[in-house]
């Protein structure tokens, strides 16, 4: 078996790995290695037929890179309830490719944001908030009222006296910034009348990422760093969370691990925020951009969407392995009900939750949270994962290739070199050139089905 060498997706590999052999007699071995190596060294095992691992823990997203080398996931293991317990945004979305089932979902990923409760009910603090912004206090429904939270608490003292950071996000190239890009742009760029709409034209494949609610979104993430510490620039996803769960920051954007290392059992102590943190869905927008009449449309509503960054790690198993039932063995017992719900539950699993049995029984996250945060963070998870606009991540062949063109471009945004609206073009430009060499009706076809917009074998594409 083949993954990630870090206590995220390594450590529970490596738990599960062990007493496995224990229950079955059947022999594993954990191979781990840097995420940055990750997907060259698999993709150089399929291309020269020296793949040497009958398992491999992979992003979601890499999937279709490496669907033509891989086995499906076998009818007995389908059937039963290691995937039919699974939420259908990442059974149905995540686990396919050209129809047929090549993975198994060991990992669920969403954004949603974490506030610090006892902050935002201190009288003084709502007293001047009001003052300044003519409203109440409250967590944000909205990526404006987000922005003015943000402001309000920058610089301001904490319960330690040393200032707060209004919140905290990732900025940091390969720390995960392209996320919490994608995770603006939802709410803008998310048409109710023109689904799959928010990365290209799923008619054309002309990039969708240049138009003005991918602008407003990058713009509105790149003005938030100076809510942020001083160093926001430089931080991954893992210094968000930690950072928060120090007690560093009013509020924060990112998956779902921030509520359990916030939790009251973490480590030898509590975190400094242990009891006091909730949190809220993904702020939302009363507009959308349509791409139809290129103009600002008004929603009968406020909506806020569910955006799937990353979606999760899966399990796959080469189809040159001579060991694929007791690999397809292996993975259903990693990510059976039971051994993933003690995995949900870890803050250095990296693993959150992607099964309704997971969030059904609260008692195990009172234990870890305390009961008013742990409810908390299962309503807004159950409510994230059900909600009537999910939005799903890119994903498509050449995906690193097509992340990497818009990373270069954010380096010059965030430089101060050019625009967010020259950045975003000339990422658009890059993302036509590839699709060209890529072959744009194929990368339609696929681009489609990823989006949940057709069936792929119902558009002819081959087997």
């Amino acid at each position: 078996m083949l993954t990630r060498d870090t206590s995220a997706i390594g450590g529970p590999a490596a738990r599960h790995a062990a007493s496995f052999q224990a229950s079955t007699g059947v022999s594993v071995r954990l191979s781990r290695i840097p995420f940055s190596e990750l997907y060259e060294r698999i993709m150089l095992g399929f291309v020269t037929a020296q793949m040497p691992y009958d398992v491999l823990l992979i992003p979601s997203a890499w999937l279709p890179d490496f669907a033509p080398y891989l086995a499906p996931v076998p009818d007995r293991i389908l059937e039963g309830s290691v995937v039919q317990d699974i939420y259908p945004v990442y059974r149905d979305a995540l686990m396919r490719w050209r129809s047929r089932v090549m993975a198994l979902t060991i990992d669920g990923d969403l954004h949603l944001g974490a506030y610090r409760r006892d902050l935002f009910a201190d009288p003084e603090t709502r007293v001047a908030f009001a003052a300044a912004y003519g409203r109440d206090l409250a967590p944000p429904s909205t990526w404006s009222q987000y922005r003015e939270i943000a402001a309000f608490f920058s610089g301001r003292p904490g319960p330690n006296g040393q200032p707060l950071a209004g919140t905290l996000e990732a900025y940091a190239r390969g720390g995960q910034r392209i996320w919490y890009l994608f995770s603006h742009a939802a709410a803008y760029t998310n048409h109710p009348d023109h689904p799959g709409a928010m990365f290209f034209d799923p008619e054309t494949m002309t990039p969708a990422i240049d138009n003005p609610g991918w602008v407003r979104a990058l713009t509105e993430f790149i003005a938030l760093r100076h809510a942020g510490p001083a160093d926001a620039g430089l931080l991954d996803s893992e210094a968000v969370r930690t950072r928060f769960a120090a007690g560093r920051a009013a509020m924060d954007i990112d998956w779902a691990d921030t509520g359990v290392l916030a939790g009251a059992l973490q480590g030898v102590a509590a975190s400094p925020v242990a009891g006091q943190v909730d949190f809220f869905a993904l702020p939302g927008s009363d507009e959308v951009w349509n791409p139809a009449t290129q103009t600002w449309d008004d929603l009968p509503t406020l909506r806020s969407v569910t955006f799937l960054a990353f979606g999760g790690w899966i399990g796959v198993v080469p189809a040159s392995s001579t060991n694929i039932d007791q690999a397809w063995d292996y993975l259903a017992w990693l990510a059976s009900p039971e051994h993933s719900a003690e995995d949900v539950l870890d803050g250095t699993s990296g693993i959150n939750p992607y099964r309704p049995s997971q969030l059904a029984d609260p008692q195990p996250w009172r234990t870890l949270l305390g009961q008013q945060q742990a409810d908390d963070y299962l309503r807004v998870l159950r409510m994230s994962l059900t909600a009537d606009t999910i939005a799903r991540d890119l994903r498509l062949p050449g995906y690193r290739a097509y992340i990497a063109a818009l990373e270069d471009q954010l380096d010059r945004v965030m430089a101060g070199a050019i625009s967010p609206e020259a950045g975003l073009r000339a990422a658009a430009e890059d993302w036509e050139s590839l699709t060209d060499r890529l072959g744009r009706q194929a990368q339609r076809r696929y681009y489609r089905q990823a989006m949940g917009l057709e069936d792929a074998l119902a558009t002819g594409s081959p087997p």
